[in-house]
C-alpha cells in the first residue's frame, strides 16, 4: 500500500522495529481500555508465530473484549491460538507476509500501526531484531483505522469465516459519526512524544548492556575477545526467517598447531590479529565470532551477495598479509559464505564445505602431518558461496 509522505515524520516514514513495538503496545493497550460495550474490531499481522507468542496473553485479553479478533501469520498449519482469536494463514510470498500491522476500530475510536518490512537493518543498531527497518505509519485516527479495516477485510477475503466477515461489516456500517479530530491530534502528539523518548531510551539501554557484556567478557573467546556461538544466540533473537543474514566462515588450518610449532606468544598474537582484522569489517549491527581453534564467523545482516563476496575475498587477502608479522608462520585461508534466513544458522553445511576443500589436499592418502603434503599450506584462499 502507499503511504502519505506528508504525514509528520515522528509517526510515518522509516521506522525501526523498536519504535513499532512501542507504538503497537500503545494501540493494543487502547483496545484493552474499553468503556462500555461498544463493538470493536482488532486485526493484527504478526509475520511469524514466534512474534505472536510474545503477545499471546495480551491477545487472549483482547479477544475476550473485542467483537472480532483476527491474527495473520505465515504458516502452513493452523496454530494453537487463544479462544476468540481467528487465525489467518499467509503465504510467505504474499505482501501481507511482510506487513506489521495492528488495527483497532470501534464506532467512536480508531488506532492503527501499518508498516512494510524492508528486510534491512539499521547499521547503527546494537541489536539485530530491534534494528529491523520498516516503512509505514502509526496513528490514533479513526478514519485511518476504518480504511485499514476495509483493506484488511478485502485482502483477507474468503480466508475470513463468514461470521467474522459479517461482524466486521456490521461494525463498519455502525461507524458513521464524525471523528473527534482535535482530540485525536492532541492525543497522537502526546503519544508520539512518548514513543520517540522510549525508543531512544531503549536503544541507549541496549548499547549500555552490550558494552557491559563486552567489558565483562560474557560469552567471549578468552584469547581474542570475539563472540562465541553462545554469545550469538541472544543477539540472533527470535527463531524466525524474517532477517536475511550474510554469513562468512573462515578456516585458518595453521592455527591448530601454532602453539606446538611456534609457541604460545605467536599463537595468541596471531589470533588477536585475526580478531582485529574481523572487527575492522564490522558495522555496529554485525558480529564476529570464534567457533573453534581454526574457524571464525563473520555475520552481516541484510547485505547483497556482491557485498558478501567482496568481504570474504578481502578478509582472506588480509589474513594472508598477516604473515608479515610472523614470516615463519604461513597462514592459509579457506572460506565459504552464504545468504540465509535459516535459524539456527546452518553451520554444519558450511563446515562440510570447508572440509571438502581440505580433503582435496589430502588425496592420495598419506601419513604424517598435513604440513608435509605437497602444496600445503594453501597460499591462495578458496571460497564458495550459496543461498539458503
Amino acid at each position: 500500500m502507499g503511504f502519505d509522505e506528508t504525514l509528520p515524520t515522528q509517526r510515518a516514514g522509516l521506522l525501526t522495529k523498536r519504535s513499532l513495538v512501542i507504538a503497537s503496545h500503545a494501540v493494543e493497550r487502547a483496545a484493552l481500555t474499553g468503556i462500555g460495550q461498544a463493538p470493536m474490531i482488532v486485526i493484527a499481522m504478526f509475520q511469524r508465530l514466534p512474534y505472536f507468542e510474545r503477545e499471546r496473553r495480551v491477545y487472549a485479553r483482547i479477544a475476550a473484549q473485542a467483537s472480532v479478533t483476527v491474527v495473520g501469520m505465515v504458516d502452513t498449519t493452523r496454530p494453537d491460538l487463544p479462544a476468540g482469536v481467528t487465525p489467518v494463514l499467509l503465504g510467505k510470498d504474499e505482501d501481507l507476509a511482510r506487513e506489521w500491522s495492528v488495527v483497532v476500530l470501534s464506532p467512536r475510536f480508531g488506532a492503527s500501526v501499518i508498516a512494510q518490512d524492508l528486510e534491512e537493518i539499521d547499521p547503527e543498531s546494537a541489536a539485530l531484531e530491534a534494528g529491523r527497518l520498516f516503512h509505514g505509519r502509526w496513528g490514533l485516527r479513526r478514519d485511518e483505522a476504518y480504511a485499514e479495516t476495509v483493506r484488511m477485510r478485502d485482502v483477507l477475503g474468503d480466508r475470513l469465516p463468514p461470521s467474522v466477515r459479517r461482524r466486521i461489516d456490521e461494525i463498519l456500517a455502525s461507524t458513521n459519526e464524525p471523528p473527534s479530530i482535535e482530540i485525536e491530534q492532541r492525543t497522537e502528539a502526546a503519544v508520539g512524544d512518548l514513543v520517540q523518548r522510549l525508543t531512544g531510551q531503549r536503544a541507549k539501554a541496549a548499547r549500555v548492556a552490550q558494552e557491559r557484556d563486552q567489558a565483562e567478557g560474557v560469552h567471549n573467546d578468552p584469547e581474542t575477545g570475539l563472540n562465541t556461538l553462545a554469545g550469538l544466540t541472544s543477539w540472533l533473537g527470535t527463531s524466525t526467517d524474517t532477517v536475511p543474514l550474510g554469513v562468512v566462515m573462515v578456516r585458518i588450518a595453521a592455527m591448530a598447531h601454532l602453539t606446538e610449532r611456534h609457541g604460545t606468544r605467536a599463537s595468541i598474537h596471531t589470533g588477536q590479529n585475526v580478531a582485529d582484522l574481523l572487527r575492522s569489517e564490522l558495522r555496529p549491527v554485525d558480529r564476529a565470532a570464534r567457533i573453534s581453534t581454526t574457524d571464525f564467523l563473520l555475520i552481516k545482516p541484510a547485505v547483497s551477495i556482491d557485498m558478501l563476496e567482496a568481504t570474504t575475498t578481502r578478509v582472506c587477502e588480509r589474513i594472508k598479509e598477516l604473515e608479515r608479522d610472523y614470516p615463519f608462520v604461513e597462514l592459509d585461508c579457506l572460506s565459504t559464505s552464504m545468504l540465509t534466513r535459516r535459524r539456527p544458522l546452518p553451520l554444519d553445511p558450511m563446515r562440510s564445505q570447508l572440509d571438502l576443500a581440505v580433503n582435496e589436499y589430502e588425496w592420495p592418502p598419506v601419513t604424517g602431518d598435513l604440513a608435509d603434503l605437497p602444496g600445503w599450506p594453501l597460499h591462495q584462499h578458496q571460497h564458495s558461496n550459496w543461498f539458503s
